[in-house]
């Protein structure tokens, strides 16, 4: 009896420990492999309806090998419907409410989503929604009549199910107000009218139809003109201006009257959006003499020519034709009835003439004269001419410089940005002189964080207030504007908010505006420095800025705004969360997640992201990305690979895809693999480019090891391009890294510096004014690109090195690499080279990706973590 008790007591014992063992595996999350490359997806497309209503999205697999699903899912917000259509194409909201379009089986379909209704689209002629309204329109060709080729604009309204028309059409527009300006024949008889789609119709000229020319309208939508036919002319000779809010006309100027004093050119006798107080017209100028041939004869000899431009070098070795010199200009001061040739035939290469055809004169830039130096500079320098707009007279402003002048759109300012002081200027006439604006701004206008010359270092202009006499100029935090008639004080557009708060204030990508008097609410995105995290502020009436929605955790995007204004698609992402779509009314309230793409995430060992902070080697405070495993214990010393470009800790929030390499490693792969991947920040200086990586990368690697983080025999390194030279030049350095991958990268300053890139411009801009930083020739720093050059050092190299470079590399040549591999092999040090052969500097081939992504996860195994040799090593 006891001894049946023992036996199933430890029957009992036994069941528990397999059931423990069933719930740890169970609770356990899988690996980042390729199960998890496979099932991943990505939002492709996003859109949002006019009334917020609804939204729509596809998805595609971040596996390019698997096949997506041909749909498109449109979901009811906050919550509804759902639907799911499959097998369509050309989707889009149309309407207010609640319609779309598609096409499906060479058909165009109508759906109401509330209702489920579907309406066959009979029309075969290309149909537009007109935005901001219930109304389809399309033209069709009337019968004809005559001599005109007419049609008919039908517009059908899909809430009421009813078409109106506007028959005999010859030309139409529509006005950002939804109104229409068009113009009608009736038998010998032509109109110009204006109205709204089947309301009210004016006319704004009548008169014989065979003497309409055509008509435009200005910039304003309150106007334009439009040509007749004078008296006893065949052709559409006389400009008429008119006004939409009056439908008052009156004679601009007749092209009788305008002699080019030019043989061999003629004049197109066109309408022009003029405005009220126009002055100055660019005239349309054709040429009578036949167009040169610009193709360049085949020959088997090519023929450089050292004082040959670059650009035209490329336009040779791309296109196999040369650049047409620039056409002459002239403008017509209708005021005068003068014409004035502002440019000669390939005298300069571009003129920049004010939006409002009202200003006192022109600029023009000259780029030949540093046509050959864009090999080594990159970006075009130039000479800035001013061109009295008068006389014509040309007056040289500026020899060399970076940049050009900007004007505002009334011709009445132009500002520029100076390279060389870092200062923003105004053109005075008086003086012909730039003179320094933002000297009226208590804080730097350039990023001091920009450390490449080709970089364009001012923090932007945003636009422009008070009918153009204000310009508003970014700091790194803040709106300044800055009253350019002297009238008031610089003072910020933001009140300071953004340096007060670390919120790095800007207007999408570009950071441009435009007119500001225009805006009664402007979006801004704010970065803040502290947490790495980007949110929504707005700017209400040029003057009160408030947070709308931002998190420390994570950045926040706008993927799309109803067209009323009541709701906003959004989404929020960090590296934990996938970028999935979220809907809110207009002020972020009522918050509604919309998708969960990729659920599955929950079940791998995804890891934790944390900022670092230490102190350099010179004393300097440093940042960056440290990723972390899923429970991370602190009193353990983990793997690590270092890897590093540039500056990361700007995409801290950056969601990482799983995904195979086409270069680089997969950060989540490596992390639910049980490594630590750390990403330092570099920050450069010139012609030292080497040791700031040493300053900034190995200061931070020290940091690691003297928190208990890891320890020498644990780390490893890998970089690409860029990054590839700086892992091969730390490794000349340091024998910290138990191996390193290098990706790519320049081995011999020297022997890159005077190669050519397959765009046809050489790599020495990399080196003088660019990525590489050395900011001279080689010739005038001979010591200083050898110092920099991995390859010289290769003697001091300990680390074990595998090479990733491909012989069809037109970026970074296959000799790079090379050079490197055989001066670890001639020096007896471990060397690997990986070649996949035909592939370019990243591969693009799925087999190779796949291959590649098994390979460095095999070496850093074997190195880091003391797994067998695989085979190919």
């Amino acid at each position: 009896m006891l001894f049946e008790n023992q036996k199933n007591m430890k029957k009992i014992v036994l069941l528990c420990a397999l059931a423990l063992g069933a719930h740890s595996l169970s609770a356990q999350k899988k690996a980042v492999d390729e199960s998890a490359y496979q099932s991943w997806q990505r939002i492709n497309s996003k859109a949002l309806s006019y009334n917020g209503k609804w939204m729509l999205y596809n998805t595609v697999f971040q596996d390019e090998e698997k096949e997506n699903k041909k749909q498109i899912i449109i979901q009811e917000a906050p919550k509804g419907k759902r639907l799911v259509l499959e097998n369509i194409s050309d989707l889009k909201f149309i309407g207010k409410k609640d319609w779309i379009q598609y096409s499906k089986n060479d058909s165009t379909l109508l759906q109401n989503l509330k209702t489920g209704v579907k309406k066959l689209w009979k029309s075969k002629h290309y149909t537009n929604a007109l935005d901001g309204t219930d109304f389809l329109y399309y033209t069709r060709p009337e019968t004809p009549k005559g001599k005109f080729f007419l049609q008919r604009l039908v517009c059908y309204n899909l809430e009421s199910n009813d078409s109106t028309f506007v028959s005999n059409i010859k030309s139409s527009r529509f006005l950002k107000n939804k109104s229409i300006v068009y113009v009608q024949i009736e038998k010998d008889q032509v109109f110009l009218k204006h109205g709204t789609i089947g309301g009210k119709q004016e006319t704004i000229y009548s008169g014989k139809a065979s003497d309409f020319g055509d008509f435009q309208i200005n910039d304003k939508e309150n106007g334009g003109s439009f040509t007749l036919k004078g008296n006893s002319s065949s052709d559409f000779n006389v400009v008429y201006s008119f006004n939409l809010n009056n439908n008052s006309t009156k004679i601009s100027f007749n092209y009788d009257d305008i002699k080019l004093g030019e043989s061999g050119y003629s004049i197109s006798k066109t309408a022009y959006g003029l405005n009220e107080n126009t002055r100055f017209i660019t005239l349309l100028v054709n040429s009578n003499k036949r167009p040169e041939n610009t193709q360049i004869a085949k020959s088997n000899i090519e023929i450089w020519r050292s004082n040959q431009g670059t650009m035209e070098r490329r336009q040779e070795l791309l296109r196999n034709t040369k650049t047409l010199p620039s056409e002459q200009k002239f403008i017509y001061d209708i005021q005068n009835k003068k014409v004035i040739k502002i440019a000669s035939t390939g005298e300069f290469d571009q003129v920049l003439i004010p939006e409002s055809g009202n200003f006192k004169g022109v600029f023009a830039i000259d780029k030949k004269p540093y046509a050959v130096e864009v090999d080594w500079t990159f970006n075009e320098r130039n000479d800035v001419y001013w061109i009295d707009a008068s006389t014509g007279k040309t007056t040289k402003l500026l020899s060399g410089i970076f940049g050009s002048p900007t004007w505002n759109p009334q011709g009445t300012f132009a500002v520029m940005y100076d390279e060389k002081q870092k200062i923003w200027t105004v053109f005075a006439t008086d003086s012909m002189q730039f003179k320094n604006i933002s000297s009226q701004i208590p804080y730097s206008v350039s990023d001091e964080n920009v450390d490449m010359k080709s970089a364009y270092s001012a923090y932007g202009i945003a636009g422009w207030l008070n009918n153009g006499n204000t310009v508003v100029l970014y700091d790194q935090f803040d709106l300044w504007a800055i009253d350019l008639t002297n009238q008031k004080k610089a003072y910020s557009l933001t009140q300071g908010y953004g340096r007060k708060n670390n919120v790095e204030l800007r207007y999408n990508e570009t950071g441009f505006i435009g007119d500001l008097d225009t805006k009664k609410s402007i979006t801004f995105i704010g970065f803040n420095i502290k947490s790495k995290s980007k949110g929504v502020y707005k700017l209400a009436n040029n003057s009160t800025i408030t947070k709308v929605f931002a998190n420390a955790d994570y950045n926040v995007r706008i993927e799309a705004v109803s067209g009323d204004n009541s709701s906003v698609l959004f989404s929020k992402e960090s590296y934990t969360i996938f970028p999935d779509l979220w809907w809110c009314t207009a002020n972020f309230g009522s918050q509604s997640k919309m998708t969960d793409i990729n659920p599955q995430q929950k079940d791998y060992a995804w890891g934790t992201a944390k900022i670092l902070t230490w102190k350099s080697f010179n004393g300097k405070e440093n940042q960056g990305n440290l990723y972390l495993p899923d429970n991370y214990d602190n009193k353990k010393k983990y793997p690590v690979i270092v890897h590093f470009y540039e500056k990361h800790t700007t995409d801290f929030n950056a969601y990482q895809l799983p995904e195979v390499s086409s270069s680089n490693i997969n950060i989540p792969s490596y992390l639910s693999r049980g490594y630590i991947v750390f990403q330092p920040d570099v920050h450069y200086v010139y012609g030292d480019v080497g040791n700031s990586v040493y300053n900034d990368v190995m200061s931070g690697v020290e940091y690691l090891i003297a928190n208990g983080i890891t320890e020498k025999g644990k780390i490893g390194i890998q970089g690409h391009s860029f990054g590839g030279y700086e892992t091969s030049f730390l490794t000349t350095k340091t024998d910290l890294f138990t191996c390193a991958i290098v990706g790519s990268g320049v081995s011999n300053f020297t022997a890159n510096y005077p190669v050519m890139r397959s765009n046809g411009i050489s790599t020495m801009f990399k080196y003088e004014a660019d990525q590489y930083r050395m900011g001279s020739s080689m010739h005038d720093n001979l010591d200083g690109y050898i110092k920099n050059s991995p390859l010289f050092a290769a003697k001091n190299i300990k680390t074990p090195i595998l090479i990733f470079h491909n012989d069809n590399d037109r970026a970074v040549p296959y000799q790079e690499g090379q050079s490197l591999f055989f001066a670890l092999r001639r020096l007896g040090k471990p060397a690997l080279l990986v070649n996949y052969k035909k592939e370019g500097h990243t591969l693009d081939d799925a087999s190779n990706r796949k291959d590649w992504t098994l390979k460095m996860q095999q070496y850093f195994d074997y190195y880091l973590k003391g797994a067998t040799k695989p085979d190919w090593m």
